[in-house]
């Protein structure tokens, strides 16, 4: 209360006092400067930047076969004329021109009349040689089947020598065995019996001797009672009674010598045996002898038999080896001949050959681009150049050239931004998606070695995912992008924030990449930031930031 009552009744401050006075714009301004910082240091530290690695090159047809091409002169000859013109378009197999052969080898017109000729009269001897080696093939087959009855027949003498050589050896054993027997028993049985007819003889002489001194005895008594009868001493009884003694005593006696006369003669049929026996032995000896001739014949037939199996084998071998080596020869003539033919076909296809290519057509469909400057009647080098094709081909890419500093950062796969020659483009560099008039592709091909320069080349293809799903224009048509076209390549690599990305050209730092595998897409949708990456942009800020 007193302070408004003093204020009320205090004079006005001085007017230079009120000059000095603060004013708020002051405030105003110093909001806007901290602001404006702020907002620096925001777009700074959160605007994306999209890192990229810049490449010149030019338009090329990526498939080596659809690539511009020389047509060339396959043989030495003679120009004779020209089908096209530069400009022409052409199809595989149109003529462009024709050439004449000037190699003395070819110039016979008759030269294919003659091959052929002498074609068919090599056909007819191969025939003849094969037909030859047929017929020593069926000789082969018959003399095989004679040797097989021929080895069999001999096969089957000496089975019949050996089947007569173990009955000649069993004969031999048998024989062998009778004359043990012969010898044992009928030798030792006639002996025993020629023994004792021997005995009996002697018995016989001594019964005969006794016999006779009996009679004797006899004869005296009877003489002695036929004294004393006639003297009247004995009866005529005792006389008949020693007449009766006498006369049975030279009984006795004849019967002793016709005893002994029969035991002689057993003697001499016991004599006999034993001779007959010796006989028998000496004919089973000979049996023997003869069993053993026959074995030895026997084996001499074996022997004789394996001999003649042996020699028709062999003569069959012989005879067989013979007609091989003539089919061999045969089969050598027409082997020589086969070579032969082959030979003259490789000449009669390299002669037809040879004529096809005195006609020089379009390897592929194109248009002739530039023709040699020379006109009919010039004569032309095999390899020389007649003219020049573009195929037609819808197949391009692009060849950039990039430093060596810059190829490290590169993997195949990666985003491509490139402006073509003709084509009007505004691009970018760290916001690719604000680019107007560029076309999209990938990195296909990074070379391993330089060029020789410190330069690598870089092969871009049309990123034919995001063509074919509406993202991207697809690239201009064949007939406006040309082979050799100049472009200017953009490779996207990471996205940074853009005071990272400021910083790192002040301290002329590389960009940092995330090494991705080859072909994996890269998203628009955030960053890809590496852990190295986030502290480099978090030390950038600390650094920026006033202490």
């Amino acid at each position: 209360m007193t302070r408004s009552i003093a204020g009320e009744g205090s004079p006005p401050p001085p007017r230079s006092l009120a000059m000095v006075a603060a004013r708020r714009s002051g405030r105003r301004v110093a909001a806007l400067l901290v602001g404006l910082v702020a907002l620096a240091v925001g777009v700074l530290a959160y605007v994306p930047w999209q890192q990229t690695v810049i490449g010149h090159g030019q338009v090329i047809v990526y498939s080596a076969m659809d690539r511009p091409q020389d047509v060339e002169a396959q043989i030495p000859g003679r120009l004779v004329e020209w089908r096209v013109q530069e400009g022409d378009a052409v199809r595989a197999g149109d003529v462009i021109a024709r050439l004449e052969d000037i190699d003395s080898k070819f110039l016979d017109r008759e030269q294919p009349a003659r091959l052929a000729r002498q074609r068919a009269a090599l056909v007819e001897q191969r025939a003849r040689a094969a037909s030859r080696v047929a017929r020593l093939g069926d000789q082969i087959a018959s003399l095989t089947g004679s040797r097989e009855a021929a080895v069999r027949t001999a096969r089957q003498r000496v089975e019949q020598s050996r089947q007569r050589l173990r009955a000649a050896r069993q004969a031999l054993i048998a024989a062998q065995k009778g004359g043990e027997i012969a010898r044992d028993v009928a030798r030792s049985s006639a002996g025993e019996r020629a023994d004792q007819a021997r005995d009996r003889v002697k018995q016989a002489e001594q019964a005969l001797t006794a016999a006779r001194q009996e009679l004797e005895t006899s004869r005296l008594q009877r003489d002695r009672i036929r004294a004393l009868f006639d003297e009247g001493l004995r009866s005529r009884r005792d006389d008949e009674l020693a007449e009766n003694d006498f006369v049975k005593r030279r009984t006795d006696v004849e019967r002793a010598e016709l005893a002994l006369k029969v035991a002689r003669r057993d003697a001499t049929v016991g004599d006999l045996d034993r001779n007959r026996a010796d006989i028998e032995v000496e004919r089973v000896g000979t049996e023997v002898d003869r069993a053993a001739a026959a074995l030895d014949v026997a084996e001499r037939d074996v022997l004789t038999a394996q001999l003649d199996l042996s020699k028709v084998a062999a003569d069959t071998a012989a005879a067989l080896d013979s007609i091989a080596a003539s089919r061999e020869s045969a089969r050598e003539s027409v082997a020589k001949i086969d070579s032969d033919l082959q030979k003259l076909d490789v000449e009669r296809q390299n002669l037809a050959r040879r004529t096809e290519q005195q006609v020089v057509t379009a390897p592929r469909d194109g248009r002739v681009v530039r023709l040699l400057r020379i006109g009919g009647g010039a004569t032309v080098k095999a390899g020389d150049v007649l003219a020049v094709l573009a195929p037609t081909t819808a197949d391009r890419a692009v060849e950039l050239m990039v430093t060596d500093n810059d190829v490290a950062l590169l993997t195949e796969g990666r985003r491509v931004r490139l402006q073509l020659a003709g084509w009007p483009a505004l691009q970018f560099s760290g916001w690719p998606s604000a680019a107007v008039g560029t076309f999209a592709g990938r990195v296909a091909v990074i070379d391993a070695v330089d060029d020789g320069t410190a330069r690598y080349r870089v092969i871009v293809r049309p990123d034919a995912e995001r063509i074919a799903s509406g993202e991207e224009q697809p690239w201009p048509s064949a007939d406006a992008l040309r082979p050799g076209a100049e472009a200017t390549g953009w490779i996207l690599l990471d996205t940074v924030s853009l005071g990272f990305e400021l910083w790192r050209q002040f301290n002329a730092f590389p960009p940092t990449v995330k090494q991705a595998p080859p072909g994996e897409k890269e998203r628009d949708a955030g960053p890809l930031k590496k852990e190295g990456s986030e502290k480099s942009e978090k030390a950038f800020i600390k650094i920026k930031q006033p202490k």
